[in-house]
């Protein structure tokens, strides 16, 4: 009678064994089947120490320090976004060919020319490999790439799209504070000086003037909040429009801290940004969007809050 009665369980259990070997089996084709082609990084990305890339008018190399952070080698000091960098890396070290070209095929494609699309080295500790991405067969979607012995692959076009980026792809943007504009006790704009008071903000000298609270708010929101769009780390002396600024702001702190920030001429690049120095980095200058000076275009007839004195009226 036992017997009989584990004769179901055992043969349940086999069933679910057979079913989770089943699964193994199909997981792992469909990983293989992912994983097809020829991978043509022998690294893992987080062996790769130094990552090169040329093409699309582009030039970069990226080094990992001793502490894990990467950072561009022709500019040390710039900041990086580790994990924009790490994801680049990521896509470099996860490269596969469709297939190594051989025989015939070889016969077949063009002649590797002197000056290929792009190139890319990956370097982890004693390995190095060196990529040529060379002619594009635009009817097969796909390039011609060679490793650093000659052998020869074909890559999909669509895989190394993205892969040159730029210095400003990968920066991390800056702040000017960690403090909060609720914590601004004074704001100096110019020749106006305004305190907060019971919430409020109030014209120094004049405390019964009727301020635009916004105006005023979202020149502190913006002093806090501002995030910068490129560092120079190496500006040149009296250039960028900032020996006589066009804005000049002081942040006083509850904490007794402050922040002085002068906002200069727009890049010529682009009319968009501006240039700006804080005193919280000195030594650098900052390119900002340049409607962060557009908010401090102020006076203090422009400041006059005629609706707040329109109510004042009334009430009285």
């Amino acid at each position: 009678m036992t017997r009989k009665k584990m004769l179901p369980l055992a043969l349940l259990t086999a069933g679910v064994v057979l079913l989770a070997a089943l699964l193994a089996v199909l997981h792992g084709a469909a990983e293989e089947e992912e994983l097809s082609g020829v991978a043509l990084c022998p690294l893992a990305a987080g062996e790769i120490d130094t990552l090169s890339y040329s093409g699309e008018n582009v030039e970069v190399t990226l080094q990992k320090g001793s502490g894990g952070s990467w950072r561009l080698a022709s500019d040390p000091s710039l900041p990086l976004d580790q994990d924009a960098v790490a994801s680049l890396v990521e896509q470099y070290a996860a490269l596969r060919a469709e297939r190594q070209l051989q025989g015939d095929e070889l016969a077949e494609i063009p002649p590797r020319s002197e000056t290929p699309m792009m190139v890319f080295t990956l370097t982890g500790g004693e390995t190095t490999r060196t990529l040529t991405v060379d002619r594009a067969n635009d009817v097969a979607e796909i390039y011609y790439i060679y490793d650093e012995t000659g052998a020869a692959y074909s890559i999909p076009q669509d895989d190394l799209i993205g892969l040159c980026k730029t210095p400003r792809d990968l920066y991390e943007p800056q702040t000017l504070t960690d403090k909060t504009a609720d914590e601004i006790a004074e704001l100096e704009v110019g020749a106006l000086t305004f305190t907060r008071a019971a919430g409020k903000w109030v014209l120094d000298g004049e405390p019964d003037y009727p301020l635009d609270q916004d105006a005023v708010q979202k020149m502190a929101n913006t002093l806090c909040n501002l995030q910068t769009e490129w560092t120079i780390t190496a500006p040149e002396d009296g250039a960028y429009g900032l020996t006589n600024p066009d804005v000049t702001a002081v942040v006083s702190f509850t904490d007794g801290t402050a922040l002085t920030v002068r906002f200069g001429s727009l890049t010529p690049q682009d009319e968009g940004a501006c240039y700006l120095r804080a005193s919280s980095a000195p030594n650098v200058v900052y390119e900002v969007n340049a409607d962060h000076k557009n908010a401090f275009a102020v006076t203090k007839q422009s400041l006059y809050d005629a609706e707040a004195t329109a109510e004042t009226a009334a009430e009285e």
